[in-house]
């Protein structure tokens, strides 16, 4: 039979493409690690992957036009997990008395951090240098940082200690540093030494817009070159009294943002597309595949008990099926959802439930010629009781029916999810074709037409035609191989 399916040009099509979206629902997932529903991404840890609605990151490299920048991660290694990776703040500097290295036993999340310890007063300053290569501004800048602190004598009421970060223009802080007075953070700890648990810090940019009018990053970043950022930890307390503390530091992001990303960009919530897609394949697949065998089960049970058993069983069960046959099956589905809430695992139940009808009445038909053929006629009489006749002859001479069905279902079941979705009902707790769909709906963009952001609407809809065809053509290449009546001579 497979040597069949694969001479059959729609078996071959549909298959290149199921096994296509089948390679990435698998696979997709380890490459594509950003957060799909909540906006931030693993390198840059609560910081969303870009800015708001920005364009595909080819953009720039596609047309040429220098108008289109992409994100510069100006921090190696931001989680410290690689000691050799310090090297690359090209500078550290300190007063005398105050030691930094690289601490391998303790950090936030995994370990690996810095280590500042203080055994007197007086500041120590990490610098890194970064190019920034745009005659433009960035649309924004997100800095975050997580620290801990420890002292001996844990007794002692709170010294002075304080973080603070700017930057300077072409390494010399005469020639351009921010901000101009003071402190970009100002943050003075008034913990009670204590082991205080790991947090982040506020946003650079948030703190800079209370000092200046004018967005911040314009003000900063006015020409290309290169930049250098610096966090300064200055203790003025007593560090006798307060048993010599020491001052952790890990996860220190800074994000440069460009007003492109990625392959397909981000939505408005800052959030990557691409992402979306590759999430949104396995959930289709699951929710298409699960939903079919359900519905396919289902019809199989009816059909098979209707037609053989008869009588009023099967009147009842027939008259159930029309029931439900004549109901208007999208309505009933958004009834049905509002009951049961929008979680994945009830939009396949419900899809599910309402797939079968058909089926049921395609087994019956096929049930009611089977059982009066002969050879059943000849197993009743050597002594076959009823379900040994439906396992062992009656399922096997429907099976090409099941096959065939199954694969004809699996279209409706993505489409009736992606229908759920773009109406607001889908699941909330994953990231689907349709809620693709229902988020750029939802989004205030539709007055400038769907093909504006063609890289937002137009992916989820043909991934969702392309998985729908494949299953198609496999289905119609099966009724072809299976069907006597339609198979090729």
């Amino acid at each position: 039979m497979m040597t069949k399916i694969f001479k059959n040009k729609k078996a071959t099509v549909g298959l290149i493409i199921l096994v296509a979206f089948g390679l990435i629902a698998i696979f997709g997932p380890f490459f594509a690690t950003d957060d799909p529903i909540l906006a931030g991404s693993v390198p840059t840890g609560r910081m969303p992957v870009g800015v708001v609605m920005a364009f595909p990151g080819w953009y720039n490299s596609f047309t040429g036009d220098k108008a289109y920048t992409n994100n510069i991660y100006v921090t190696p290694d931001p989680a410290f997990s690689d000691s050799s990776k310090l090297s690359l703040w090209t500078n550290v500097t300190t007063n005398s008395g105050i030691n930094v290295s690289y601490n391998s036993t303790t950090g936030f999340g995994d370990k690996g951090c810095i280590e500042m310890a203080f055994t007197q007063q007086g500041n120590a300053t990490l610098s890194i240098q970064f190019d920034y290569p745009y005659a433009i501004p960035p649309r924004m800048f997100s800095a975050e940082w997580s620290y801990r602190i420890e002292a001996q004598n844990q007794s002692v009421q709170p010294a002075n200690l304080t973080i603070f970060t700017d930057f300077s223009y072409n390494t010399s802080r005469a020639t351009r540093s921010f901000p101009a007075s003071g402190p970009i953070i100002d943050k003075a700890i008034t913990s009670d030494w204590n082991p205080v648990p790991w947090y982040d810090t506020s946003s650079v940019a948030a703190a800079l817009k209370n000092q200046y009018t004018l967005d911040p990053a314009s003000i900063i970043f006015t020409r290309l070159g290169k930049y250098s950022f610096d966090i300064t930890v200055q203790f003025l307390g007593n560090t006798t009294a307060s048993g010599n503390p020491k001052f952790f530091l890990d996860n220190v992001n800074l994000v440069v943002f460009g007003n492109s990303f990625g392959l397909l960009g981000t939505d408005d919530k800052a959030r990557d597309l691409f992402t979306q897609l590759v999430i949104g394949t396995r959930i289709s697949f699951i929710i298409g595949m699960v939903s079919a065998v359900l519905s396919v089960g289902i019809g199989l049970i009816v059909g098979l008990i209707a037609g053989y058993v008869g009588g009023a069983t099967d009147e009842v069960l027939m008259r159930f099926n029309d029931m439900l046959l004549v109901i208007p099956t999208l309505p009933l589905l958004i009834v049905l959802v509002f009951v049961l809430g929008q979680s994945m695992l009830n939009i396949i139940i419900v899809v599910g439930f309402l797939g079968w009808m058909g089926f049921a009445r395609t087994v019956r038909s096929s049930v009611l010629s089977l059982k009066e053929r002969s050879f059943i006629e000849a197993v009743k009489s050597a002594g076959g009781g009823r379900f040994y006749i439906i396992r062992k002859h009656i399922i096997p001479n429907v099976f090409p029916l099941i096959y065939i069905t199954l694969a004809m279902t699996v279209p409706g079941a993505i489409v009736s999810e992606a229908a759920l979705s773009w109406l607001g009902l889908g699941p909330l707790d994953v990231m689907s074709w349709g809620r693709i769909l229902h988020e750029f709906e939802t989004s205030g963009n539709t007055a400038t037409g769907a093909f504006t952001y063609w890289y937002w609407t137009l992916p989820p809809g043909i991934c969702i035609a392309l998985l729908s065809l494949s299953f198609v053509l496999i289905g119609y290449a099966l009724d072809e191989i299976l069907n006597p009546r339609l198979r090729e001579r």
